[in-house]
């Protein structure tokens, strides 16, 4: 028979476990720390309400700047407000660990850190995903299916770009600086990449006392679930079982799960530049199956505990659950253990209880982060937190990782879509850091919620759970997390980096007050500040056209106060010198638009192993190629036509194919350039085997008009013409695939087959040959140049197809779509970007045509025409009310006005009495005719002093 008894050691309280006739070796102590939750937690009421505003924005004209247009603009101001800042302070200064390095302050070692990241355990993969298959419902009322879902696989990480990201994290502002100011991990950032919940109970990891563990209320429910002393007992048999006297995380999972194993250890990571995501993966697929029998092992586990049958499924849950607790939800430096601390909370998840996780998962990686920046050594600091958080942040804000398709994983949680071991793109240092500080504003609210129109929303705690967590999410509050007897408390301050929830960016002020840590008490009120629902204040929610901005006063201010370290522009983004233009006629220069397109090149080898070269190419992009002969290029359409000149420049006897991307036609703004290495001619039966990545269409802006349409038929409309004028190029928008080539390479004849019928149009006509000292003729690059314009041209005809497709029938065109795709499959491009786009556009627009239809039906003309007359009356009626109020208010301003003015009047004569009667009780002697008058000022003293008293009750 177990036994759990409560003793006290050294005036602390001690759990201890036993069994009844065991020796006493084999008996196990856990320190007990005072409850926050549960039946028997201390009760410390709510915090003040300092940390609450009743309006949390203010909304003024300013003079705005445009980061993107590089000008001011004068505009109304959307600004989100603090509670814990003061005014700001035009003298603060601050110093990144990227400063401290540059100095010899610090350095990195050698060593790879982990700094928390998670690894393979065998059985732990099999083990969750039959509790996935077992627990959906119970998963999915405690609001944690998602997040645990995600530790189905393997996070990594590019180890440049986490040291760039530390280099460039503030401490004192717990954000990241780059150029354009702060960007910072939110707590809506979690619960959109991790699934993490912010709304909840207050996460109280602490063993408790025996009392509270197998104690009773007074109708008989136990205090805590019954599957929590199991968990206990668990411990204590692999406790004392171990020659460790520890339980680590390995022991736990091979004590629980005794089914065969069918996933291996993943080979060692390999970094490397890649050129798309890994075709193969030796993680899980994702796929959850249903319920399978279990094991005699597995069921001789719950037999040896004593569990009952009614709590087995329950007691299996919370046992993973505190294994997903310590390793993948808040690890601490004990990262290969099992904590007991653990077991009160996950066996109140296996019961479907929600637990405010996001907010200590913050706290601790603030935390984190602030060991490394603050460490000399950063690598050798010992900071763990759970950092493929971090990772996933990364995912969603900067082009750092291979995603997956949004719809391969039927998850909420967005960090799945970087899960793998090859996901994570190669970055050398100095590109690493280029990467991060080329962050734009325009993609500082991919994850921001927004409404159709600028509003009110009103904190009244009735809203979805989705709403509730991001008005929490907006006000700043300090985050804290309790791990026994850990304290850790960090500020949050979201309007430091307002612009993420499409706010303009105001100069941000210091701390009322730092804190670190604090007792209990504080540790729970400042958590209750955090998370307080129902405060009846108002949040304005802007509209998702409305662009986040940066005033005037906060460009000037970061320039002057951030660090040198953050200020200079990536080396990508603005080179040091305009390219020059070769002189001849030969030089081609293309000019196209934006897009988040980059093609990828394989450059061939003479091995069989080809060795995989990643080309970092960027938007802004202008193509530059010397060719010959000159043969203007063709295409019928309806957008302007870019301008085109021809060039020539000799090369040590030929030509040399030069790659330069740029936009606009006139403009050397916004060109890049990169020094091309000497290369040897190719082989003319050489091939340049490129995969070109498809961009998305989140940005398109789609007609709503129009019936469903055939594909046209383009290929035929390219033509070549012997003509020694300029060429030009008019064209569908295209897709920006940028391409950057060290090979050489000449014009030639570009036709793409028809995918329909033969072609009937006239021969392509070659012009004369013009003299080259070409020596090699790359068949590699006109195969490229034929691909990538295909896909402007499928890219033209998808964009007619959906944008003249209203939304009802969107659904009818995935059929054809899927041809396609197959003719993407045929050109070696990689769609699955496109087509994940397409599908979540496909999916949006049915659903707002099904909630707009619904709404419709649901509403008649004669009930709109009815509810908007009782909305006019009801205004009326409150205008009328307002402005008696008005005039209500105005008499009361006067007749108070008139009472000061009575009083003051008052006032001024018992001060000349009382100076009167001061005098005469001066004199020695006083005559009979003084004394009367004396009395007759005392008593007219008293009367003056009740009509003053009277004023004062009517004021």
């Amino acid at each position: 028979m177990a036994l759990f008894n409560d003793r006290s050691v050294d005036d602390n309280q001690v759990l201890s476990i036993s069994y009844e006739g065991a020796a006493p070796a084999t008996q196990v102590d856990l320190w007990v720390r005072d409850p926050v939750i549960g039946a028997l937690a201390l009760d410390w009421g709510l915090s003040p309400d300092s940390h609450h505003f009743s309006r949390w924005y203010t909304e003024s004209p300013r003079e705005l700047f445009d980061h993107g247009k590089s000008t001011f603009i004068s505009d109304n101001a959307l600004l989100l407000r603090s509670s814990l800042h003061k005014k700001y302070n035009d003298s603060e200064r601050f110093l990144l660990l990227g400063n401290r390095i540059t100095n010899g302050d610090a350095k990195w070692s050698n060593t790879t850190p982990q700094f928390g990241e998670i690894s393979f355990i065998d059985g732990y993969w099999e083990w969750l995903e039959d509790v996935l298959a077992r627990n959906k419902d119970m998963l999915t009322s405690a609001k944690i299916y998602d997040a645990v879902f995600a530790s189905l696989f393997t996070y990594v990480r590019n180890t440049n770009l986490i040291r760039s990201f530390c280099e460039l994290w503030c401490p004192s502002t717990n954000s990241l600086h780059v150029p354009i100011g702060e960007v910072s991990i939110s707590l809506w950032d979690l619960r959109l990449i991790g699934g993490l919940s912010i709304d909840g109970i207050f996460y109280d990891e602490a063993v408790p006392s025996a009392r509270e563990l197998i104690g009773v209320d007074k109708k008989g429910v136990p205090l805590l679930p019954s599957s929590c002393k199991y968990l206990f007992l668990a411990y204590r048999k692999i406790y004392c079982a171990s020659e460790t006297s520890n339980v680590t995380i390995h022991d736990w999972v091979k004590f629980w799960f005794k089914e065969e194993s069918r996933y291996k250890q993943p080979p060692a990571r390999v970094q490397k530049k890649r050129l798309s995501e890994p075709r193969t993966s030796n993680n899980p697929t994702g796929f959850i199956d249903g319920q399978k029998l279990r094991s005699e092992d597995t069921e001789k586990v719950f037999d040896d505990l004593g569990v009952e049958k009614d709590v087995k499924e329950e007691t299996n849950l919370a046992a993973l659950l505190s294994y997903w607790l310590c390793v993948f939800v808040l690890p601490n430096k004990q990262v290969d253990q099992i904590r007991p601390g653990v077991f009160k909370v996950a066996s109140m998840m296996a019961q479907g209880k929600r637990f405010s996780l996001a907010v200590p998962v913050l706290a601790s990686i603030y935390h984190g982060l602030r060991e490394i920046t603050s460490s000399p050594n950063p690598s050798k600091c010992g900071a763990v937190f759970p950092i493929h958080y971090v990772y996933g942040w990364l995912s969603r804000y900067y082009d750092s990782y291979f995603l997956s398709a949004s719809d391969k994983f039927n998850c909420a949680a967005r960090m799945v879509r970087l899960a793998g071991e090859k996901k994570a793109k190669h970055f050398s240092p100095q590109e690493a850091c280029d990467l991060l500080k080329g962050i734009t504003p325009s993609t500082l609210s991919l994850l921001a919620l927004t409404k159709p129109k600028q509003g009110i929303v009103t904190d009244h705690g009735k809203h979805s759970d989705s709403w509730n967590d991001y008005l929490i999410s907006l006000k700043s509050s300090y985050l804290t997390l309790r791990r026994g007897n850990e304290h850790i408390v960090e500020p949050y301050s979201p309007y430091r980096f307002a612009r993420q929830f499409r706010f303009c960016q105001d100069i941000p002020g210091k701390l009322r007050e730092e804190l670190s840590t604090g007792t209990l008490e504080t540790i729970y009120q400042l958590w209750e500040s955090c998370t307080r629902l129902n405060t009846r204040a108002e949040f304005m929610i802007p509209s998702h056209s409305f662009e986040g901005l940066a005033t005037k006063e906060y460009a000037e201010w970061w320039e002057k106060s951030s660090s040198s370290f953050c200020k200079y522009k990536p080396a990508c983004a603005k080179p040091d010198s305009s390219p020059v233009a070769p002189k001849g006629n030969n030089l081609i220069k293309i000019s196209i638009t934006k897009s988040k397109l980059a093609s990828e090149v394989t450059q061939p080898l003479s091995k069989p192993k080809e060795k995989e070269v990643t080309k970092a190419v960027t938007k802004e992009a202008a193509v530059v190629v010397a060719v010959r002969p000159k043969t203007p290029l063709s295409i019928p359409a309806s957008k302007p036509k870019p301008t085109v000149t021809n060039t020539s420049e000799p090369t040590s006897g030929r030509k040399r194919a030069t790659v330069v991307l740029s936009e606009g036609s006139s403009s050397d703004q916004g060109e890049r350039h990169w020094k091309r290495g000497k290369k040897k001619a190719t082989d003319s039966d050489s091939q340049l085997k490129e995969k070109v990545t498809v961009s998305d269409l989140a940005k398109l802006d789609f007609n709503l008009h129009g019936v469903l349409a055939n594909l046209p038929d383009t290929s035929n409309h390219l033509e070549f013409a012997s003509d020694e004028r300029e060429g030009s190029v008019d064209g569908p928008d295209p897709f920006d695939l940028a391409l950057r080539s060290k090979h050489n390479s000449v014009s030639g004849a570009i036709h793409l087959p028809s995918a329909s019928k033969p072609s009937t149009s006239k021969p392509l006509m070659l012009g004369r040959a013009a003299p080259s000292t070409v020596t090699a003729f790359d068949t590699g690059i006109v195969i490229n140049r034929g691909r990538l314009l295909a896909a402007k041209i499928y890219d033209s005809n998808i964009k007619s197809i959906l944008g003249k497709t209203p939304f009802e029938k969107l659904t009818s065109l995935r059929p054809k779509l899927q041809v396609i795709y197959a003719e993407f499959s045929k050109l070696e491009l990689d769609y699955s970007p496109l087509q994940s786009y397409v599908e979540k556009y496909i999916q949006n627009a049915t659903n707002y045509a099904s909630m707009r239809s619904n709404f419709a039906s649901g509403m008649t003309s004669e009930a709109k025409e009815r509810r908007l007359a009782d909305v006019d009356t009801k205004r009326g009626q409150l205008m009328e009310e307002l402005e008696r109020l008005d005039l209500e208010a105005k008499r009361l301003r006067e007749s108070l006005e008139g009472i000061d003015a009575q009083r003051a009047q008052k006032q001024h004569v018992v001060s000349t009495l009382q100076a009167e009667r001061a005098n005469i009780e001066a004199t020695e002697v006083m005559e009979p005719a003084d004394m009367e008058v004396a009395n007759n000022l005392e008593q007219l003293l008293k009367s003056e002093l009740e009509e003053i008293q009277n004023l004062a009750w009517l004021d």
